[in-house]
């Protein structure tokens, strides 16, 4: 995967850390980032610490579960910062990049952009846990 030359979104779940990525991909040459966190006030702050010239740091607060939100967060990139290479979602088990290249190329950018997202919010966040067979009532006694 090349960084260096890229346009990156950092989209932060609830639990995750967007820092080390962006942290990351500014030091590996990206040459923008748009840092999305649900917690208000941290991208912001975030993209006041990393920004400078030859990787503009855009910091918004936004969540990724909807897909309003999603298509906000792809307008607001490729206005400020042109076309989005690389998708990153941080979540509390980890991160997950999908590269927009690998996307068919048929479909609408955001279209196929959501089932992947979908994909990669599933594996960085913990899956629930189930309540011990033990433990669970039973209500047809």
């Amino acid at each position: 995967m090349r960084v260096t030359g890229s346009v990156v979104v950092i989209a932060v779940l609830s639990g995750g850390d967007g820092a080390g990525p962006a942290h990351r991909f500014a030091a590996a040459g990206a040459a923008g980032l748009l840092v999305a966190d649900p917690r208000p006030g941290f991208a912001e702050d975030l993209a006041a610490e990393l920004d400078r010239p030859g990787c503009p740091v855009i910091g918004v607060s936004s969540d990724i579960h909807q897909p309003s939100d999603i298509a906000a967060l792809v307008d607001t990139a490729e206005k400020h910062l042109g076309p989005i290479d690389l998708f990153c979602v941080a979540g509390p088990d980890g991160e997950r990049i999908v590269a927009l290249a690998e996307l068919p190329g048929h479909l609408h950018r955001l279209a196929e952009l959501l089932d992947p997202l979908g994909e990669a919010i599933g594996e960085v966040v913990p899956a629930q846990r189930q309540v011990p067979r033990a433990a669970r009532i039973d209500l047809a006694s």
